[in-house]
């Protein structure tokens, strides 16, 4: 089956009624037999449709500038010193008449200066969750400081990955497919470590997150895979594909 997104398949098979007409002669005299022929059914298979929106294209930009040490947003955990910046946020339906496994990608995109590192403690730290509430990416801070660098968890570990610096892709958004109406309320905060050092100092970072789906019947996840994890296509031996 192909899993083309948002693409829709009609085939119609046309059925052939036959009425028979038959005469028969009988002694010079002409019956006209009374016959009878039940209406064709007309069969019809429509395919499935995947398709993912938000209240803006399903690719959402997310760029953060103009912050200082010790800025955060207001969901950030562990507060900062100044925990009031305003927290991207997302609306994200389902809208595919299939059900469907959905899936988030965090790209992240450093300006020249850079205000994101995965090597250090310092610079931006993001925090991405959704309202169930599931947490994708995450800071493992344990002070205002900072001590350790965004992390976000791989398929079959329990423990924090740095977050690379050019983002993740396929993080899993449920091990329970979605339907038709299904929505998930993204959230993405973000903090500046008191110690982020001069070498921040008038950097910029884009974030995009990009949603999407693909088909659950006859796609069956990798039993390793969890919720808020990075979910790979063919992992654990399996023949699991995001597209």
């Amino acid at each position: 089956m192909a899993r083309s997104v948002t693409k829709r398949l009609a085939l119609a098979g046309a059925a052939v009624t036959a009425v028979g007409a038959v005469a028969t002669l009988v002694a010079g005299f002409t019956f006209g037999l009374f016959s009878a022929t039940e209406g064709g059914a007309t069969n019809s298979f429509t395919a499935g449709t995947v398709a993912v929106t938000t209240t803006t294209p399903a690719s959402v930009t997310c760029t953060i500038t103009s912050m200082v040490p010790g800025d955060a947003s207001a969901n950030f955990s562990p507060s900062y010193a100044n925990s009031s910046d305003s927290t991207c946020t997302y609306n994200v339906e389902y809208t595919g008449s299939a059900n469907a496994w959905l899936g988030v990608d965090m790209t992240v995109a450093n300006q020249s200066p850079g205000l994101f590192s995965s090597a250090s403690a310092t610079g931006i730290q993001f925090q991405l969750e959704d309202g169930t509430p599931t947490t994708y990416v995450s800071s493992n801070a344990t002070n205002t400081t900072n001590t350790g660098d965004t992390t976000y968890k791989q398929e079959g570990s329990s423990a924090g990955t740095a977050l690379p610096t050019v983002g993740v892709s396929d993080l899993l958004v449920s091990t329970t497919a979605a339907t038709n109406g299904t929505v998930v309320d993204f959230s993405l905060d973000y903090g500046m470590p008191l110690d982020t050092g001069n070498a921040f100092q008038g950097g910029s970072v884009t974030v995009t997150l990009t949603f999407h789906a693909v088909q659950s019947k006859n796609n069956a996840l990798p039993a390793d895979c969890a919720a808020g994890h990075q979910c790979n296509a063919g992992g654990d031996s399996s023949s699991f594909v995001w597209s």
